[in-house]
Parts: C-alpha cells; structure tokens; sequence
C-alpha cells in the first residue's frame, strides 16, 4: 500500500557550483587550540551552492534548466532562483512548498510550444512542506512551466511550487532533523524525522515542533505539549550564542501551567540538538519563562546479547550466560522458539516450539495465543504480548498482564502475509514485515490507546521498498529499523531511518534473526546454524556460537 502522492508539485535541481567556506591558506604558526571531541558534532559541515543567474538572450528552454539548477541555492530565500522569474511570480512561487528528489540524468525538457516547456521526471522520493519524506518508488511526474518576456528577456510566468533535486545532493542540501514528541504517557520521548535545508534549521524546527503537529501516521500515538496556539513569535530563531537558542513565544504562553512548559522545554531542547543548539530559554516579549526539562525513560538496550545457549537462557557475558533471576527459568520450561523480554526483566512473550504464543511472568507462565502459523510475539513495558497468524495481518491480538485480550483493530489492511512484528521500546509505534501484492514491504503504524490498553493501529507507513524476501525486522533504535531480507542465495541487511532513506549490506547467509545493540549501524545477527554476528568495519565476525535463540529486550531497568 503507498499513499497517494501529494497535490503539490514538487520541484529542484542539481547545482552549477558547489561552494565550500572558503579559506586562504593553512596557518602555519601560533598557538595549537583544542578542536572538537571526536564525539562531539558529528553533522555534516555546511555546504551551500552558488548558482548562475539568467543569462541575457536565453531561450525558454534555457530558462527553465536554470530555474531548475538554480531551486538548489537556498541562500537568500532562493534570491537567484526567483530572478528566473517574471516579477510576479517572484512573489507567488513558493519553493518550501517540498521536494522531488530525482535522479537528475533521467530529466527531459520539452518544448511544449514557443511560451511552454514541460520538464518530465522521475521522482524517488517526495519532501512535503512539513518536512515529511516519504518513498514514492520512481514515479514519473510532469512539470509545466509557461513564460513570457519581460524587459525583453524570457522570465517563467508559471511555475509549480516547490523545488526539484538530484538525490546526490538530496542529503546535502537537506538533513534529516528529529521532531521530539512525548508518548501519551508523557514518559517516553517520541522521533518524529523531518527534512529541512541547513539554512538555520533551529527556525525550521521551532516552528514544525510548536506550530505543526505529528506527522499523520503518528496521529493519537504522540503528544505534544502546549496547544497549537502557542507559535512563534518571532519568524527566525536568532543565531546561537554559546549553544543557546532563545525561542520567542506569543503571549498565549503566559497563560501555560508550569508542567505543560517543562515539557515544552523537553521537546525543544531535544528537537534542537540536531542542529547543534544545547540549550534553549522560553521567552515572551523578551522576558524569560521559567521552564526546566523533564527526564525522559531511556530506550537503551543492556550491552550483552540476550540468548538462549544450550541449557541456559540469559545475558551472554564472555563465555558464560547470566540467567535473569525467576524469569530465565521459566521460560526454559516453555520450550520457547523466538523471545522478547521487557525492559523490567519482569515479563517476557515467548513463541513456544508447539507454535502456540506464551507469557512469562517471573516464575510463571501461561498460553495467551493458540491459533495456527502465528509469528514471534512482541511485547511493550505495559506487559501487552502481541501476537498475529502468519497468513492473518489483520487479526493483531494484544494479551495483557490481567488476562484480558484486545483484537487490534484496523491491523495491517491490504497485507496479505505478515512475517515479523515489533513494537518499538517506547510502546508507541509497531514495525511489520508484510507482504503486499506479492511483494515483501516494512510498514510501521502508530498504537493507538486507551489510557495503556491497545485498541487499534493507525494507518500504515510503507517505508523504502525492500528488495527480496522479508525474514525479520527489529527496532534498532528509537528512529532506526534492522531488516533482514533474503535476495536469492544472498542475505541483505538494511538500515531503514523511520522517515528517510534505508542503506544496505551484504550479510552473512541463512541469517534468521536480529536485535539491536545499542549502535545503530551495529546489529547482532543469527544464522541458521547458531552463529551469532556483530558488524565490524566492512566485515561481519562471529561473537558466539551454539545459539539456539536471539533474543531481544525492550529497553533496560531503571
């Protein structure tokens, strides 16, 4: 299932001349001063094109590739991309109206008529004006664009909004910057990616966090704080002065309780800190509001793989397993297949070797799910086990702590065949692999609640097309999927980033199973004949073998 593509054409271009901060020369005397930490600011450094302007006697069709090399030059709210432009147009075209991101080598520009040309491309993905991106699969789009002279000179009269660009310089021009929102229990924080230019990127976020809401697919499963009412007051978030970021709020905020402001506060210095503010002060006319931040619960995982070793389940640690104390036992007895423990170490699902789903609570356990061809189970912090038959995507069950039994409604519509479901560590959102049109797909939805029991799933977000046959899918991190998929004789692993692009590896072959560790881009995985891999460099080494299950665990104890 993909979502249609939005109203709004979209449009940008690769650049004339890619233009570094300059610098005369290397010192080569003075004082040594300390630079950053290796593990301080790892963005990317700001890179910013220079454009040519129209040139005297262009024809339309020249015009037009200007215009579209020219979308790429922010600088100046696109100054010299709008001088391709008659002076009217200047002031209704709107570039930050979204993306196309193309491959600029397909592009064809037409010659509709002597006043028209029509730029065809074929669109990867889409950035709306909200910053949200979303994988549209190589759609072919058709751009029009009318012109008329001006002064003598071919100007575009009719533009589509929005900017074009080549998907090499996609992650250049634009970073992918993380809206924090709360879960409803105002205990977790909540990603939600966004895209915006480097062109002071604080204002981009300051205004999507205060003024906008999650994105659709998130709808009911994050909070913010503060009403919508509560924007900006002032248009720009002036430049950092020592890391701090002053965000002029309007008089509304004055009206705000002290909690709902702390939170505000949370979100913000979060949100932020991607684009490299480390603090942020709340103010009205000037006047500074009093607001501290909040402690979030940590989505870390414990650094030991959590596996099940011939007799003995528990946190491997050197050549030993450390059973977790009444829980590792009992889950012995369930003769289990495939395990996920919470972060508490209380509470575990298990898929029992017969096919039925189990719970385990400390020493004890119990079958919550018997229905054939069901998948490994997940379970949240609440305690909910999640389980659903193979050849049944919609029939999502929810088994919680008290016996009582949730059917998650709207699961999954339009999948035929679900493989792999995880609910991610902070309980608001589930990832699947699903099979759609005989195709495998990773969606993710957002879990809707009553107060913490689970009623349904929101619309599903298809992610990046997966190549292959879907084996299984983990949350790595709070933004970051791990996905294995088998493509013929050969095992893919993919980091898909909820909200952006995926990249992938070769792995090692008959993998079956992983779980996060906590670095993004380093997985632990599990092949069919018990070895368990960890990345490192460009190679995968085996940490262990003689494992039977790859477990995995929703956070660690407080």
């Amino acid at each position: 299932m993909r979502r249609p593509l939005r109203a709004v054409v979209l449009a940008f271009a690769t650049a004339s001349a890619l233009v570094l901060s300059a610098c005369a020369g290397l010192p080569t005397s003075g004082p040594v001063n300390p630079g950053l930490p290796l593990d301080g600011d790892s963005r990317p450094p700001d890179i910013s094109f220079v454009a040519d302007p129209p040139q005297p006697g262009a024809t339309p069709l020249q015009i037009v590739e200007g215009f579209i090399r020219a979308g790429s030059g922010t600088r100046g709210e696109w100054a010299t991309a709008r001088e391709y432009l008659t002076s009217q147009a200047r002031e209704e075209w709107d570039p930050t109206a979204g993306v196309t991101v193309d491959d600029s080598a397909e592009r064809q520009y037409i010659e509709a008529s002597e006043d028209a040309v029509l730029l065809s491309v074929r669109a990867d993905a889409t950035v709306d004006g909200a910053g949200e991106y979303e994988d549209v699969g190589g759609i072919a789009l058709e751009l029009p664009f009318r012109l008329a002279k001006e002064d003598g000179q071919w100007r575009i009269s009719e533009a589509p909004d929005g900017i074009v660009m080549d998907d090499a310089w996609f992650q250049v021009v634009f970073r992918s910057y993380a809206l924090a929102y709360f879960d409803p229990t105002w205990s977790y924080l909540v990603p939600d990616v966004r895209w915006f230019t480097t062109t002071n990127p604080a204002t981009s976020i300051a205004s999507a966090l205060l003024e906008g809401e999650p994105s659709p697919w998130l709808a009911g499963a994050g909070a913010r704080a503060g009403p919508v009412g509560v924007p900006l007051a002032a248009r720009r978030v002036p430049g950092r002065d020592g890391g701090t970021a002053q965000i002029e709020l309007t008089a509304g905020a004055l009206d705000l309780d002290r909690e709902t402001l702390d939170r505000m506060q949370t979100q913000l210095e979060e949100s932020l800190a991607g684009a490299g503010v480390t603090a942020v002060q709340l103010a009205v006319d000037g006047q500074p509001l009093a607001a501290t931040r909040v402690e979030a619960r940590s989505t870390r995982v414990p650094p030991q793989a959590l596996v099940l070793v011939g007799d003995t389940f528990g946190f491997l640690s050197g050549d030993t397993v450390e059973p977790i104390p009444q829980l590792s036992d009992a889950i012995l007895d369930v003769a289990p297949t495939a395990v996920q423990v919470t972060a508490d170490q209380r509470t575990a699902a298990v898929l029992r070797a017969g096919g039925a789903v189990a719970r385990v609570d400390g020493g004890t356990w119990s079958e919550v799910d018997t229905r054939p061809d069901l998948i490994a189970p997940s379970v949240d912090n609440d305690g909910w086990v999640w389980s659903v038959p193979r050849t049944d995507p919609r029939a999502v069950r929810a088994s919680g702590p008290d016996g009582t039994v949730v059917e998650v409604a709207d699961a999954w519509p339009d999948a035929s065949r679900i493989t792999s479901m995880e609910v991610s560590r902070d309980g608001t959102r589930v990832a699947a692999l699903v099979t759609e049109g005989g195709r495998s797909a990773v969606w993710v939805a957002g879990i809707i609640r009553d107060g913490r029991v689970p009623v349904r799933l929101g619309e599903p977000h298809p992610l990046s097309p997966l190549e292959g046959t879907g084996v299984d899918v983990g949350w790595m991190d709070a933004s970051h999927l791990g996905v294995v998929a088998a493509v013929e004789d050969d095992t893919t692993i993919v980091e898909q980033l909820v909200g952006g692009p995926a990249t992938s590896v070769t792995g090692p072959a008959r993998t079956v199973a992983i779980s996060a560790t906590n670095q993004v881009s380093i997985a632990r995985l599990l092949d069919a004949q018990g070895a368990m891999y960890v990345r490192r460099g460009t190679n995968w080494g085996t940490t262990a073998s003689g494992v039977r299950v790859l477990a995995s665990v929703q956070g660690a104890p407080d």
